[in-house]
């Protein structure tokens, strides 16, 4: 492999690692969802900023243009995770996210020409059989609707376009430039729903602030990996290798927030991980 496509798979990999440690931040936190991921947001996009100046990028008009498009889904999709969380189960939730793959399997060929070699699909289907084990061998405790599945349904497509769109823009965009300028465009994106849902962007205080910085620089930083990984990594890669966040995501939620994790689970999560690491071994032919 040339040394860019490995650094994509170690980014897009490392990625997950950080973006995993989200779903527990968020749960020691008592600040309103909305107003959380505004503030969130914000903190993100002031880092960014500092390591865009440091590196001697600069978003400009059309830059921050290009990022619009990738920066409204983001926003959306996020506000669409918050309300599934709260109207349908976790297990249905992970279960339903991890059809991304089979979305971005039908647009990769289209969109970037990408070809995955038959081996791909089948340890593919691997991977998804591991988080389907390990989801229904969790505790499946809470109330699942079928709003909420809808809702689930809609942040997972929405998040499938966000994946699509980025890959586009990082065509023409640094990827420390579009994360700054898709960063600003969500948390405007958010201003209406925190208001819609009575949350409000007041700032947090005191000991509120903490989870905030802490979801700004882990996921904060995952999402910017996962952005310089499209520049190098074929989108169905990537969009596998997100599947690792079913298993790593319960490993956070077991350290920070003391939730069980059993022997089933240990097993799923290996089923996963060793699928994976047959797919981002492969090569996958590309005709753009």
């Amino acid at each position: 492999m040339q040394q860019k496509a490995i650094m994509g798979r170690v980014a897009a990999l490392l990625s997950v690692f950080l973006l995993a440690s989200g779903p527990s931040i968020v749960k020691i936190s008592d600040l309103p969802e909305m107003t959380f991921i505004f503030w969130r947001l914000l903190a993100a996009g002031f880092g960014y900023w500092i390591a865009m100046s440091l590196t001697g990028g600069k978003l400009g008009k059309k830059a921050l243009r290009s990022s619009l498009k990738g920066g409204i889904v983001f926003g959306v999709n996020l506000v669409f995770f918050v309300m599934a969380m709260r109207r349908t189960s976790a297990a249905n939730a992970v279960m339903i996210g991890a059809l991304q793959p089979v979305v971005l399997l039908g647009v990769a060929g289209r969109l970037f020409g990408e070809k995955p070699p038959k081996v791909v699909y089948f340890w593919s289907l691997i991977a998804m059989g591991g988080v389907a084990f390990f989801t229904y061998a969790s505790d499946t405790t809470g109330v699942a609707t079928r709003q909420g599945d809808l809702l689930a349904l809609i942040g997972m497509l929405l998040f499938s376009a966000y994946y699509v769109i980025s890959k586009q823009t990082r065509e023409e965009l640094d990827s420390m430039v579009y994360q700054l300028g898709l960063t600003i465009a969500a948390a405007v994106t958010i201003i209406p729903f925190a208001f819609a849902f009575g949350h409000g962007i007041s700032p947090p205080t005191g000991g509120e602030w903490w989870p905030v910085i802490l979801m700004a620089l882990l996921p904060g930083a995952g999402h910017w990996l996962t952005n310089y990984a499209h520049a190098h990594v074929p989108l169905v890669t990537m969009s596998l290798v997100n599947l690792l966040f079913t298993v790593v995501a319960p490993i956070y939620a077991w350290i920070l927030v003391e939730e069980k994790l059993g022997g089933a689970q240990a097993l799923g999560m290996a089923v996963v991980l060793i699928a994976l690491s047959q797919v981002v071994t492969k090569p996958i032919e590309s005709s753009s």
